[in-house]
């Protein structure tokens, strides 16, 4: 079995790819200063020099339109630093015989700002793996926001997202975005549905199996997209488990489907502009938090 571990890495320390099992091949995408830790590199297959540009989305999708050859294991997706969202991910990657097909890898989003809050993750231990914490977020397919708690990230995404494409309340944000990738069977299933699924830090796995099916001109439109507006890389973030084939959520009743159906649509992705306000960062600065979290809610 051919199991992998991509990482897609800027500046972060990868002393901790030493602990990944053996039976992974790790390969780097470096987008940042040069690895120098005869460690790490003794433990990389292969290492791949990238421009900064287009997040983990950029890495992870450039990844799969250029492999050649999928196998029978599992393709995991990690960041630099994967332990913010997931402490026990090198404990996970030891149970892989465990794994569904599609396996969120994450627990939370960020401990100091206590999101999700700990009286969610104290009591859903469902999908623990032995003592390894492992949580999927659920969201609204229309507003971003996450069910059990209100989150100012995904506020502020989902009027960017909306201002930047002149939706109206109401969109299927997935679907319209799945639409803009020409990924239309999936932007079909989005719209007759009001509930996804994630995993914070895009850290997950899927059988490669699955990969290999996906399409490639919605995947390369995808690239355009994480290489565009700021908002493109948070949206690919939460749909990345979807687009692999998880299952979306809730049916909408007939009405609201057809509502959404007929929702506007635009021809192409928002460019980046030097005009656009940045997007809340996963890591604030404590004395600039405040201030941040007022402008982007106003």
């Amino acid at each position: 079995m051919n199991n992998e571990v991509i990482i897609a890495r800027y500046s972060e320390n990868l002393d901790w790819v030493t602990d990944v099992p053996p039976g992974f091949t790790v390969v780097v995408y470096n987008k940042g200063a040069p690895i120098t830790s005869d460690a790490v590199l003794g433990r990389v297959d292969r290492l791949v020099a990238l421009p900064n540009s287009g997040r983990e989305s950029d890495t992870f999708l450039r990844h799969v339109l250029d492999k050649r050859e999928f196998g029978d294991g599992y393709t995991v997706f990690l960041q630099g630093d994967p332990f913010e969202h997931s402490p026990d991910i090198i404990r996970l990657l030891g149970l892989h015989q465990s794994w569904d097909a599609i396996q969120p890898l994450s627990w939370r989003w960020l401990a100091n700002e206590k999101r999700p809050p700990r009286s969610i993750l104290d009591r859903e231990t469902g999908n623990y793996m032995r003592d390894a914490r492992v949580r999927a977020e659920v969201f609204s397919l229309t507003t971003w926001m996450p069910l059990q708690f209100f989150d100012a990230g995904s506020r502020w995404l989902d009027d960017e997202y909306r201002r930047a494409h002149g939706l109206p309340e109401g969109v299927n944000i997935a679907a319209h975005f799945l639409r803009l990738c020409d990924w239309d069977d999936l932007a079909e299933q989005a719209e007759q549905h009001m509930i996804g699924r994630f995993s914070y830090g895009a850290l997950f796995a899927v059988k490669q199996s699955l990969l290999r099916d996906l399409p490639a001109r919605s995947l390369t439109r995808a690239v355009e997209a994480a290489n565009g507006h700021p908002t493109y890389g948070y949206v690919l973030e939460r749909l990345w488990l979807h687009m692999c084939g998880e299952p979306f959520l809730m049916p909408a009743p007939d009405a609201l489907a057809h509502g959404l159906r007929a929702a506007p649509t635009v021809k192409g992705f928002v460019p980046q502009t030097p005009a656009s306000k940045p997007l809340l960062t996963r890591r604030f600065v404590p004395a600039a938090k405040k201030r941040i979290l007022a402008w982007a809610l106003s």
